[in-house]
Order: C-alpha cells, then sequence, then structure tokens
C-alpha cells in the first residue's frame, strides 16, 4: 500500500524550521512515520473533530487525512500546552 504525501502549509514549516535540532528530527520523522501510517495518531474529539495528534516528546503533530487524494495535510505543530488552542482558534477563523 502506498503512502500518503505529507502537505506542510509554509507557516508550520517556519515553526518546524525554527524547533532544536534533535525535535526537528523527531518531528520530521514523525511526519514521515504518519505519511505510512495516518492511523497511527489519536483523534481529536469536541471542537477539534476530524482531526488527528500525534505525540513527538513535549511536542504535538495535528493533522487530517485526506484518503480520497492520499493526503497527510499537517494542521500546526507545537508544545502540547499551547498547541490544541491554536487549532481551535484557526478553526473559529475559518467560520
Amino acid at each position: 500500500m502506498a503512502g500518503y504525501r505529507p502537505e506542510i502549509p509554509p507557516d508550520v514549516a517556519a515553526v518546524i524550521r525554527h524547533l532544536p535540532p534533535e525535535v526537528k528530527r523527531a518531528v520530521r520523522a514523525g511526519i514521515r512515520g504518519l505519511a505510512s501510517n495516518p492511523a497511527a495518531g489519536a483523534p481529536l474529539r469536541g471542537e477539534l473533530e476530524g482531526r488527528f495528534k500525534y505525540r513527538v516528546r513535549r511536542f504535538r503533530i495535528v493533522y487530517r487525512v485526506d484518503r480520497a487524494n492520499r493526503v497527510l495535510r499537517i494542521v500546526a505543530v507545537g508544545q502540547r500546552r499551547s498547541v490544541y488552542e491554536e487549532v481551535a482558534e484557526l478553526i473559529r477563523q475559518q467560520k
């Protein structure tokens, strides 16, 4: 089974670029792992329903899976304490 193509928006790529080197490597490895197995993450609930989270150290990768186009859309990467609020705010702005 072929993997999914990761789609990382420029603002999320900038966040990844500015992480410490060892965390950056772990996040990139996490994204590669999710591209081959998107079910590795846990589904989010409530306001963030339809998205998934994947833990990398104290950071989280929040993503959506587009099964029809086989695309893994990275929504956000950030520390656990703030990333969910950031994603919720993005959702509110889009409405």
